[in-house]
C-alpha cells in the first residue's frame, strides 16, 4: 500500500496543482494522471517541478519518446523497481510498440528486434543509470559512430538520471501501479 496520499483531480484545492494535472492529462496522451504525480499533489511546487522535468526529458527532445521509455523500462528492471517498469511497458504498448518487442526487451534483450542504434542507446543508458563510473570514452565513441550527437547523448544521460530518481521515489513510497 502506498505510504502517501494519492490525490484525485476532484480533491485538489490548489489551482497550481489542478493546472499541472490538466497538462499531464493533455500532454501524456492517455487521459489520466499517473499515480506518480498524484502522490506529489500535496506539494504543488514540487509536483510542477517534477512534471516539467519529466515532460522535458521524456516528451521533448530529439530522441523518440518510445526509446526513452524503453530505456526507463530497462533501468527500472535492473533496479527491480516495479512501478516504472510496469507503467512504462503499458505506455509503450499504448504507443504502438509490439508485445514481442516489449517481452524481449525485459526477457531477452540481445534477441530483441530493435535496430543496433536503439540497442546501443539502451545499453549505454543502463550503464549510465546503474554503474556510471564504468562509462569510458569507448562507450561515447560507439554512440558517435552510430550517428548520435552530444545533444542526443545528453538526453540519454538525462533519461537515465530521471529514471534513477523515479525508481528511488516510487520504491520509497511503495507506489501502487496505476489502474489503466
Amino acid at each position: 500500500m502506498t505510504h502517501v496520499a494519492l490525490r484525485e483531480h476532484s480533491e485538489l484545492t490548489d489551482p497550481r496543482a489542478s493546472a499541472v494535472y490538466d497538462e499531464i492529462q493533455a500532454d501524456l496522451g492517455f487521459g489520466i494522471v499517473p499515480n506518480l504525480f498524484k502522490s506529489m499533489a500535496q506539494h504543488p511546487v514540487l509536483l510542477e517541478a517534477n512534471w516539467r522535468r519529466f515532460r522535458a526529458t521524456i516528451l521533448d527532445g530529439v530522441l523518440p519518446r518510445t526509446l526513452k521509455e524503453m530505456l526507463g523500462v530497462a533501468i527500472s528492471q535492473h533496479h527491480g523497481s516495479q512501478y516504472a517498469l510496469k507503467v512504462h511497458l503499458h505506455g509503450l504498448s499504448a504507443l504502438g510498440i509490439s508485445e514481442e518487442v516489449l517481452r524481449l526487451l525485459v526477457s531477452d534483450f540481445e534477441n530483441c528486434p530493435l535496430p543496433a542504434r536503439e540497442k546501443a542507446v539502451i545499453r549505454f543508458g543502463v550503464l549510465a543509470g546503474t554503474r556510471p563510473q564504468a562509462l569510458t570514452a569507448s562507450h561515447y565513441a560507439e554512440l558517435r559512430t552510430l550517428g548520435l550527437d552530444d545533444v542526443e547523448i545528453y538526453e540519454i544521460l538525462a533519461t537515465a538520471n530521471l529514471f534513477i530518481s523515479v525508481n528511488q521515489y516510487t520504491d520509497a513510497i511503495d507506489l501502487e501501479i496505476d489502474r489503466i
